[in-house]
């Protein structure tokens, strides 16, 4: 098994290869922001706009802006935009590794939705309009989630506090979550927006030319499940089955109404359920004591084959049949299984025996051997796989979430993480082919509750495990929980570049404890347990950004601290919390920064 670090490294060559500042995402990705009718290629880059001029000409116009154009030009040219200032602060921060440091866009680039479109990129001018492969849209701001560091512009119940309580206020005459002043940047949803939506609209119109070559569909928020358009592309999907697609949704796992969730794990279902019969008679198995001849036709509809292996002198046979359907080019039409009796087999002499065929094949911890999913991938490109037979590849739920306990829930205010709890183990044991990733946006507020996250990775990677089921024969080895760690940035005041020594240390031995707990690949691969040593790296990352907060200027860091404090002074009144009790371990940064506030503006 490949690793995710390798990967990027060898990707982080071919991408210098083109320029040392090229970025696959800015080619193959794009977010679309649609009540603002905006745009950006990752979630880095800040958003721009979707001129309504460009689109009425040009519907990919949604993807590839004038204003996206000339980022790629700039990327071609060696030039760094200044949007992807994020990857730029992780390449250049202090004391890098041997060979740099590596980036999401090194990461992003080697990602396997890239891999098929690679050459369409390079052998291609930077003004041609080319078809994301990654799409993430935001239909809606509707969100009943109102998260410290979120804004009115992505959740109307933030817009509704702004409505009551008015914007937040700093003694310095700044402001925070000002709604007019979100409305002059084009941040806010546009009034057209509000009504019959150009955006939405536009976009139904570019979805089904750009479906089929669809490889992840991710929708956010808001809160998805709160908007019907996310029900229209389940809807989609279902009637146009694509099983190269990955199907993506971003929540807070707290819809206001129950029903929304339940909804949603029953699209699901629809969406799990094999398109043929598992009592289908075209699906024929093949018992190689009672083999038939070599059909001349495929004029009974033959769907499927599952082989099952007895004896080592099968595998001629199998092998000599699998050529023969290659030759007749029925590949396209029948997928394989292999099951052999590994008591006579060694795993590692069939995958020495077959793999030149095609198929990759895996062991578990049961000795079954089951093939890996690469259909029309360049490298196992004649193969076709059990996938085949459901509407989409693979469903994964991406979940907000900071912390543990009572403080995620003061950084995400609406969350009940019991709840939480409760709807991820019902995803998880309702459904067979969806995976989790919890997305922590790490701040300065996540460090305390750090190992608590991390213990909760843990448990579930040990209660979920590494195997699940596709149908009543055919299992996939794969991993379903995940996490990733993204630093926030903004508001600046609390992200993790304010970390004292204190708050470092308790970091840094988060990442002694997940090395601690790191699984070799080869164990990882059979377990899913454990910690990668890519989650480590980035752990690291985040740490080496946050270090680069030790040569703020003193001015700096007390303008800082002093907003800190005035806004969760506000937050707590507004909220009815109350942070020291929600966060005893940083009493000495909160009374520090309140001491910061009270020199300089009541003494």
């Amino acid at each position: 098994m490949a690793n995710y670090d390798d990967d990027a490294i060898a990707t982080r060559g071919k991408l210098n290869d083109i320029s040392p500042s090229m970025c696959m995402a800015k080619w193959l990705q794009v977010s679309l922001h649609l009540p603002q009718g905006r745009t950006h290629s990752c979630y880095h880059p800040p958003t721009h706009a979707i001129p309504l001029d460009e689109l009425k000409a040009n519907p990919n116009a949604l993807h590839n802006t004038q204003f996206k154009l000339h980022e790629r030009r700039q990327m071609l040219n060696g030039d760094r935009p200044k949007g992807c200032q994020y990857c730029w602060n992780v390449e250049d921060a202090a004391n890098p590794p041997e060979g740099g440091r590596l980036s999401d866009r090194h990461y992003r680039s080697s990602e396997w939705w890239v891999k098929d479109a690679w050459n369409e990129v390079v052998e291609n001018a930077w003004d041609h309009d080319i078809a994301p492969r990654y799409v993430e849209v935001n239909f809606n701001q509707a969100c009943n989630f109102k998260c410290a560091y979120c804004s009115p512009h992505l959740s109307t119940a933030w817009e509704d506090d702004i409505k009551e309580h008015g914007s937040f206020n700093f003694d310095d005459g700044g402001g925070h979550n000002n709604v007019q002043e979100l409305k002059t940047i084009g941040l806010m949803p546009l009034e057209v927006a509000r009504k019959d939506n150009p955006y939405i609209e536009a976009f139904w119109k570019w979805f089904p030319d750009i479906y089929s070559n669809l490889k992840i569909f991710r929708m956010t928020g808001g809160e998805p499940l709160m908007d019907k358009n996310t029900f229209k592309v389940l809807d989609y999907i279902r009637d146009n089955p694509n099983p190269d697609l990955e199907v993506s949704l971003t929540t807070n796992m707290c819809p206001p109404d129950d029903s929304l969730f339940d909804k949603f794990i029953e699209k699901v279902k629809i969406l799990e359920e094999p398109l043929i019969a598992e009592n289908d008679p075209t699906v024929i198995e093949v018992d190689f004591d009672t083999l038939f001849e070599k059909p001349k036709s495929n004029d009974d509809g033959l769907r499927n084959i599952i082989f099952y292996v007895k004896d080592p002198k099968d595998g001629s046979h199998w092998k000599t049949w699998t050529q023969y359907i290659l030759e007749e080019t029925l590949h396209g039409i029948i997928a394989h299984e292999i099951q052999p009796n590994v008591d006579t087999i060694s795993a590692e002499d069939i995958k020495q025996e077959f793999t030149g065929l095609g198929p990759c094949i895996e062991p578990d911890d049961n000795s079954f051997l089951y093939m890996n999913h690469y259909k029309r991938n360049n490298e196992w490109g004649k193969w076709n796989h059990i996938f085949d037979n459901v509407a989409c590849k693979h469903i994964s739920v991406f979940i907000s979430v900071d912390g543990i306990g009572p403080q995620a829930e003061y950084m995400r205010d609406g969350l009940d993480f019991e709840k939480l709890k409760r709807n991820v183990d019902r995803l998880l044991t309702e459904t067979t082919r969806v995976s989790v990733t919890f997305i922590n946006t790490f701040n300065l507020l996540s460090v305390p509750s750090l190992r608590g996250f991390l213990d909760y990775m843990l448990e579930l990677r040990e209660k979920y495990g590494y195997q699940y089921q596709i149908d009543n024969k055919h299992k996939v080895l794969a991993q379903k929980i995940w996490f990733d760690l993204p630093y926030l940035r903004d508001p600046n005041w609390f992200n993790i570049q304010l970390c004292d020594q204190e708050l470092l240390t308790v970091i840094e031995d988060n990442i002694d404890y997940m090395k601690a707990n790191v699984c070799s690949d080869e164990v990882y691969g059979k377990t899913y347990k454990g910690f990668k040593n890519y989650e480590v790296l980035k752990l690291e990352r985040d740490l080496a950004w946050a270090k680069e907060g030790e040569i703020m200027y003193e001015d700096e860091l007390s303008d800082r601290l002093i907003r800190f404090y005035q806004y969760f002074t506000q937050y707590d009144k507004r909220r009815g919390l109350n942070f020291l009790e929600t966060f005893p371990e940083m009493k000495e940064f909160w009374e520090e920064a309140a001491e910061e506030y009270q020199d300089k503006y009541h003494r």
